[in-house]
């Protein structure tokens, strides 16, 4: 008796270790699809990458999506502009979550962009690259399709941010970024604990203030997505070897 029931759990272990194994192959096409597909019906943009891979056996009991080689290219006014490009982009999800029906949001727990380079352009004519949202009623992505942020935790790495304003005459680089944030952003009201390491350049109206500075922040930033506000709780930072302490809040307006 004992026999059998070993050789049955045995069995069982068996298949559930077959499907772990065979599972990534089946998904990762509807996975890709899902993606590129709800981005770009939700954008006046291109989004692309070369490969989406799948794995359940090393983030059990959640799957990881790995995606290389990302671009996110403007059209007009910006047609052929590199937005977003990033060499890895990781995802974690519930790996229930992926057997969910047609229609049903899978939802992202944890979040790694590893060699990002993020190129903001404001042109002259006071044109925004990164004002890529749809305005033909689908401009939101609804929460019964695709995928959902109910983020834990998120990091950025290798990465670099451009800010290009040809109107303010200011020309900003954030070079070697290094930043991570836990906190529960699937909530209305969160804190979020960060911690930033990064070189500055930065340059207004032709007069150049910082030159791959080293920049440090520790920042535990109030997030309030009803009142789009977002209060500086308990901030650190060093610029070089210059320490700097600061609070107060940014609130976003409608218009």
């Amino acid at each position: 008796m004992k026999k059998k029931i070993l050789k049955i759990i045995g069995v069982v272990m068996l298949v559930f270790i077959g499907i772990l194994i065979a599972a990534p192959f089946l998904l990762e096409a509807k996975i890709g699809d899902i993606l590129k597909n709800n981005i770009n019906n939700n954008v006046n943009a291109t989004f692309d990458f070369s490969e989406a891979k799948l794995s359940l056996v090393k983030s059990f009991p959640n799957a990881k999506v790995e995606l290389k080689n990302i671009t996110l290219i403007n059209k007009e006014p910006f047609e052929g502009d590199t937005l977003f490009a990033s060499e890895r982009v990781d995802l974690t999800v519930g790996i229930g979550d992926l057997f969910r029906g047609d229609g049903q949001a899978i939802g992202i727990k944890n979040l790694v962009i590893d060699g990002a380079k993020i190129h903001v352009i404001v042109n002259k004519d006071e044109n925004a690259n990164y004002e890529i949202a749809n305005e033909d009623g689908n401009e939101e992505l609804e929460s019964s399709e695709g995928f959902t942020l109910n983020l834990q935790s998120y990091e950025i790495i290798n990465s670099e941010v451009i800010y290009d304003d040809k109107v303010a005459k200011l020309y900003l680089v954030v070079s070697e970024i290094a930043h991570s944030g836990s906190g529960d952003l699937s909530a209305a009201v969160s804190e979020l604990d960060t911690k930033t390491e990064a070189l500055v350049t930065f340059e207004l109206d032709s007069t150049n203030y910082l030159n791959k500075n080293k920049v440090k922040l520790d920042a535990l930033i109030g997030i309030d997505l009803k009142e789009d506000k977002y209060t500086f709780l308990k901030n650190k930072a060093m610029v070089n070897q210059l320490p700097l302490v600061f609070d107060g809040f940014v609130k976003v307006n409608e218009d």
